[in-house]
């Protein structure tokens, strides 16, 4: 399988761990990605004009004739809608306007695609590259709220994709009743305290349900579940103490690639305990 790669920002920056273990998990099924040459931000939450952010997105889409695979839900989000958006013709007219590269009318929503989707096709049940089976392992799937919009590919209320690959892993997914409330991201910034309270709602129930690990398709997700569970500990209370993974690291660590290629090292809270637990009952 070969498929343009669209890394977007925060792979570059924060996000690091998100690339590399995409670009691991990637390799180890076989997957061959071709970065695209010269791409920008898709215009991530902040861009709030709709044709500056189809434009950003077109000019991205432009680049290749193959279809995109992105490891990061706002970007897929941004680009899937942006596709959608250029479907009309005025919209198309004034996006290709001022692109060098002009974007194709016949280029569609559906060649965008996100690397769970991608991951779980390559895939099968049992397939013998999961040497690692998460037997008994707790997985809370937490979807956030952009991998499900716009509609079309994934339900907003009742997602299952995260689910089916959880099993495939063999591990167990956790009723997770929050898995698409928004992460409080968004605002993070000018409304801190609403943010914070809606984060730690979200761990809070994860640990309330049992997980043992919660798994995300988002950057900005990771950052306010992983990077900011301590400092919301403090500010709460309460201990949570329960390692975020991006959904390529969870993979990654079935597929038995190493801490240093999945970038493990990088999460605010260390997975080594849910990893060393791992390996102790796959032993028994």
């Amino acid at each position: 399988m070969k498929l343009a790669y669209y890394p977007g920002c925060v792979s570059k920056s924060t996000g690091k761990e998100m690339d590399a273990s995409t670009r691991a998990v990637s390799a180890a099924l076989g997957i061959e990605l071709v970065e695209l040459p010269d791409w920008n931000c898709c215009g991530a939450t902040h861009v709030s004009h709709e044709l500056v952010a189809t434009g950003l997105a077109a000019r991205n889409m432009a680049q290749t004739n193959l279809p995109i695979m992105t490891a990061c839900s706002i970007c897929y989000s941004n680009l899937r809608a942006a596709a959608q958006r250029l479907e009309e013709p005025e919209t198309l007219e004034k996006v290709n306007a001022v692109l060098d590269r002009k974007y194709s009318s016949a280029y569609s929503s559906a060649k965008i695609r996100h690397a769970l989707d991608v991951i779980l096709e390559a895939l099968t049940e049992g397939d013998e590259r999961i040497v690692v089976p998460l037997k008994e392992l707790r997985v809370a799937p937490y979807y956030g709220c952009l991998l499900t919009r716009p509609q079309g590919v994934y339900s907003p209320q009742f997602p299952t994709i995260l689910e089916n690959l959880i099993k495939r892993l063999q591990a167990v997914p956790v009723d997770f009743r929050l898995k698409t409330f928004c992460c409080g991201g968004p605002i993070f910034m000018p409304q801190e305290k609403a943010a914070d309270d809606i984060a730690f709602k979200i761990l809070a129930e994860a640990k309330k349900a049992g997980a043992e690990v919660i798994v995300t398709v988002c950057p900005l997700c990771h950052l306010m579940l992983d990077a900011k569970q301590k400092v919301l500990e403090q500010k709460m209370g309460e201990k949570i103490g329960i390692p975020i993974l991006y959904v390529t690291q969870l993979v990654g660590i079935a597929l038995g690639l190493g801490p240093e290629e999945l970038g493990l090292f990088m999460n605010s809270v260390s997975p080594m305990a849910m990893m060393e637990r791992v390996y102790a009952r796959l032993s028994e």
